[in-house]
């Protein structure tokens, strides 16, 4: 189990390359100076080729793979079998959710969800790669995270808690638009009252960080995450890869947003970048209070109700961006929640692999929020598979190529 977990820590999962091509293939990076396989990502015309791509499609299956041994041994085990499934779970779920919103048509592209999704593995019994829809993903990572969160315990040691499975449940039920389960998974995260908003400062911080859910944990000498995000964006001493458009700087770079401090247009004239990420360890949360907040308020738009719950989820957001001057109405409209909570998540998770996710759902109820123009389910906004995937069954049916202009 722990090398299933050093997998999804590692960098060519949570570690940064999740994050950094989620950036690439969405609108708040410049682009302009990147070739070869970043080219192909930011540019939307993958192929069969690139080994940044290729190389996190393989280790996201490996990781399933060691959760899928966990789950074919359970019978060897009996003091921590319970807690063993639901990590095992836990584990296939996220990594399941990750690969299908890559390298797949989002949820709501097609009205039944009948279009192919992803290789779906269940089991470690080698096989011919099929594709399957994306309906049948998203209800085998449900059924995983409902099993996960009856099996795993309030405290794990710094793996996956059943409140982590809660909030991982949210993030898939957001992502469905199915806003009534989002809002009931997010809700009973935040009101277990066991995480606080941290600040800015300890969000990438070795150990402050009290609004985590699910964390790559960091130990010095043992164990420090975030290597690949370092190597994209760190930049306090060089020049880094990804670089932010200068419209997404003029979103953060208002008078009063605190957030604005995370970005530099000076140190290297011409180029934006960001500050998140410049420290030599820190521990990197993939779950964490700010998106419960944000999915729970929007979710209270979208449904009509609990409206007041979701006005001030978007002032606790607030409160801390803007140091307590800026705030909405507690009876603010349900246009207006969702257009503020919408807004703070593009500032809040910049540089984090969330906008492009966005990009997808709100296109699939029927908006287009592509700042670079691109219509929400052009071909080029979905990865192509490996060659590697194809090389063991010539019927694999892969991606359409053609980018998206």
């Amino acid at each position: 189990m722990v090398s299933a977990y050093q997998i999804v820590a590692g960098g060519q999962m949570f570690g940064g390359k999740i994050q950094a091509i989620n950036e690439m293939l969405a609108d708040q990076l410049d682009g302009s100076q990147l070739n070869t396989d970043f080219g192909e990502i930011f540019n939307r015309k993958t192929s069969v080729f690139g080994d940044f791509k290729n190389g996190m499609y393989t280790d996201i299956y490996q990781a399933i793979f060691r959760a899928n041994t966990v789950l074919e041994n359970l019978d060897k085990t009996s003091a921590l079998r319970d807690n063993l499934e639901g990590d095992a779970r836990f584990i296939r779920a996220i990594s399941h959710f990750e690969v299908v919103k890559l390298f797949a048509q989002p949820y709501g592209f097609t009205t039944d969800n009948s279009h192919l999704g992803v290789p779906l593995r269940t089991s470690t019994q080698i096989s011919q790669g099929t594709r399957a829809t994306v309906k049948e993903v998203y209800d085998a990572i449900i059924a995983d995270l409902k099993i996960a969160e009856n099996k795993l315990p309030d405290d794990n040691g710094g793996y996956a808690t059943k409140w982590a499975a809660k909030a991982l449940l949210a993030k898939v039920y957001f992502q469905m638009n199915d806003f009534t389960n989002a809002y009931l998974y997010a809700n009973q995260v935040i009101t277990s009252n066991k995480f606080t908003l941290g600040t800015y400062a300890n969000r990438f911080s070795e150990t402050a960080n009290p609004e985590a859910i699910f964390k790559l944990i960091n130990t010095r000498g043992v164990f420090e995450p975030g290597g690949e995000l370092r190597g994209q964006f760190r930049s306090d001493f060089n020049l880094p890869t990804l670089r932010f458009s200068a419209a997404f700087y003029t979103s953060v770079n208002t008078t009063a947003d605190l957030r604005k401090a995370f970005y530099d247009n000076v140190k290297y004239p011409g180029f934006i970048v960001t500050k998140k990420y410049n420290a030599d360890r820190f521990e990197v949360p993939v779950l964490y209070l700010t998106e419960m907040k944000l999915i729970r308020a929007e979710a209270a738009a979208e449904t009509g109700t609990n409206l007041t719950v979701g006005a001030q989820d978007v002032n606790d957001i607030l409160a801390r961006a803007y140091g307590g001057t800026k705030s909405i109405p507690l009876a603010s409209s349900a246009s207006l929640i969702k257009s503020n909570a919408r807004f703070e998540r593009s500032i809040e998770f910049a540089g984090e692999g969330n906008r492009i996710s966005e990009i997808k759902r709100i296109g699939a109820k029927g908006e287009n929020i592509d700042k670079r123009g691109a219509v929400w389910n052009c071909p080029g906004l979905v990865l192509q598979f490996p060659q590697g995937e194809m090389a063991t069954n010539t019927a694999f049916q892969r991606n359409p190529e053609g980018g998206c202009n």
